[in-house]
């Protein structure tokens, strides 16, 4: 009797269907890194050309290439050397002011916001880079070469 009570108990647990799970789950994911740069293109035979004799406005002498896919936007700043002097050393100068990607900047030896991107997303932006200064005549300036370097740099928001 103890054989058959313990075989039937085997049977009732053998023949126990085995439960599935009604539906499961599968994560696919991949992620992306951060691009951001920028690219400085002079305009040829004009940013190393500028006749100081002659008023100017509004000449292209650069555009600036922007890369970003972060999610967050991004900024440009500017800073020159001589905050906005073309300077023959110590001896002259000759003020400029600039335009980046059509608006005015605050040229200083300190990072200046130029452009601020407020929206994440995928940017490959070019931006036109103008000056503008007032001619003087020869006579009124030492002779010399008069120069100032201007830096751009990209850093997100």
């Amino acid at each position: 009797m103890k054989k058959l009570i313990t075989m039937a108990a085997a049977s009732v647990l053998l023949a126990t269907p085995v439960m599935a799970a009604p539906q499961g789950t599968l994560l696919l994911q991949g992620s992306i890194g951060q691009v951001l740069s920028l690219d400085v293109s002079a305009e040829t035979g004009v940013n190393d050309q500028l006749d100081l004799t002659t008023t100017t406005t509004d000449l292209k002498v650069a555009s600036v290439n922007e890369v970003s896919n972060s999610n967050t936007g991004y900024k440009i700043f500017i800073r020159t050397a001589n905050g906005g002097s073309l300077k023959n050393g110590s001896l002259d100068q000759v003020t400029y002011t600039m335009d980046y990607d059509g608006a005015p900047v605050t040229l200083s030896i300190n990072d200046q916001i130029a452009k601020t991107v407020v929206n994440g997303g995928v940017y490959n932006h070019d931006s036109d880079v103008e000056i503008s200064y007032n001619g003087t005549p020869a006579a009124s300036l030492t002779q010399g070469t008069y120069s100032d370097t201007v830096t751009f740099t990209i850093q997100v928001n």
